[in-house]
């Protein structure tokens, strides 16, 4: 493993975003996704952390509560730093793995255009519901390849970013009043 997955996974092991003190782990109501393909996870990781990052560039701006950028910021953070991650396992000696682009699909892309036409007064919980979704999404797709990946290289980014996923969704649940949190 290079130095940059190295720094990546200690980065997301020990830093991450931090939930709440004493908050349990999130409860994933979503299933790992089985027998990926290494590019097929490499396009679908991506896809959430490109996603992820746009949202939180939005969200810094519009957020009204403080406590939502301060969210978004780690959120922001910490997709850059897996995505960085993944990049980097993308060339070793046994194979080489087509760079993803830095667009989001389709879907991610309208998800992203609905949360930057919301009103500033519904923007807060819109982007926390948004938010759970997609690192739910993250997740399923990580922890999947994690399990039964059959790249190492690769194993190694998803089984880091799991628990990453699993926090934002734990925190961003947190932020949501009692009313949305099975609205996502």
């Amino acid at each position: 493993m290079n130095k940059y997955l190295c720094a990546a996974a200690l980065f997301l092991g020990t830093a991450g975003i931090a939930a709440q003190a004493g908050a349990q782990t999130a409860t994933m109501d979503v299933s790992p996704i089985p027998s990926q393909s290494g590019p097929n996870f490499v396009n679908a990781a991506s896809d959430v952390d490109v996603y992820q990052m746009k949202a939180a560039q939005l969200a810094v701006y519009k957020a009204q509560r403080d406590d939502v950028k301060a969210y978004a910021k780690g959120v922001f953070d910490a997709a850059d730093t897996r995505h960085k991650a993944l990049l980097a396992s993308l060339h070793n000696d046994q194979r080489t793995i087509k760079t993803p682009t830095t667009m989001p699909s389709a879907d991610r892309a309208a998800m992203l255009k609905l949360l930057s036409k919301s009103p500033r007064g519904s923007f807060d919980n819109l982007y926390l519901q948004q938010s759970v979704k997609i690192a739910k999404a993250g997740w399923s797709v990580s922890k999947g390849y994690a399990l039964d990946g059959t790249d190492d290289s690769l194993k190694q980014v998803a089984t880091t970013a799991a628990p990453s996923f699993e926090q934002e969704v734990t925190q961003a649940t947190s932020l949501l009043p009692a009313a949305l949190v099975g609205a996502q």
